[in-house]
């Protein structure tokens, strides 16, 4: 019988400069938002929900084009990523605080993860990430051509909000250290947060897991990034 965490999301390690699986790692860029989660509640309802378990409100166009997804998939589907307003964490969080009470919907949501929703409920899935992140693109590339791409939101009257809604983290390879700092000394120049290593071989485990490796500045600041001229 599968062992169910009460951690709905799989967390990362950190990195600091060990060594890494000898085929390399997956690499993307660490986003600063909430980490968020598409998933049923306790009452069967699909939403956007936080790492702690608040819906996150004001985000109807994003779980538009995620449905969009389950059906193309046909089943249910526990879908992991970042959600960010105003490309920012400060932005996030006033969004998710208060700024939705204003009425409106915003924010992206930055997908890199997929289960089914049964793998999700048992815990994980042992299909490799490679396997679960490819599917991704394959439910994003054939989600236009699917007859509830042409259909209007309720309420909406065709107009979304502007910007991207839904995007798919893009990834690069790191093979060792030095492939790792020059791909975060990128990052931190333009004053980003730094990166996430995955393991492309690894399974999905809620829960913390170092297949998952953060690779964070010590000077960085949410909100206004790394300021490079005082590390360089």
């Amino acid at each position: 019988m599968a062992v169910v965490t009460a951690e709905l999301f799989q967390l990362a390690g950190r990195y600091v400069g060990q060594d890494i699986p000898a085929g390399g790692m997956m690499c993307e860029q660490k986003i600063d938002g909430f980490r968020a989660g598409y998933f049923r509640g306790r009452a069967g309802k699909p939403g956007l929900w936080t790492r702690g378990g608040q819906p996150i409100e004001g985000s109807g166009h994003i779980l538009h084009e995620l449905a969009i997804l389950e059906a193309v998939a046909g089943c249910s589907l526990f879908l992991d990523g970042e959600f960010v307003v105003d490309g920012s964490l400060a932005g996030t969080k006033a969004w998710c605080e208060r700024g939705w009470r204003a009425g409106g919907e915003a924010g992206t949501f930055h997908l890199f993860d997929c289960l089914t929703d049964t793998e999700w409920r048992a815990g994980g899935t042992d299909r490799p990430l490679y396997q679960r992140k490819a599917w991704l693109a394959e439910l994003r590339a054939a989600a236009p051509d699917h007859p509830l791409s042409w259909e209007f939101r309720p309420r909406s009257h065709g107009r979304e909000p502007e910007g991207a809604i839904v995007e798919i983290m893009a990834d690069d390879w790191v093979t060792d250290r030095a492939d790792i700092e020059a791909l975060a000394n990128r990052v931190w120049m333009a004053g980003g947060e730094g990166l996430m290593l995955k393991d492309a071989e690894a399974p999905y485990r809620r829960g913390r897991s170092d297949a998952w490796l953060k690779v964070k500045h010590s000077r960085y600041v949410p909100g206004k990034g790394v300021q490079w001229k005082e590390v360089a």
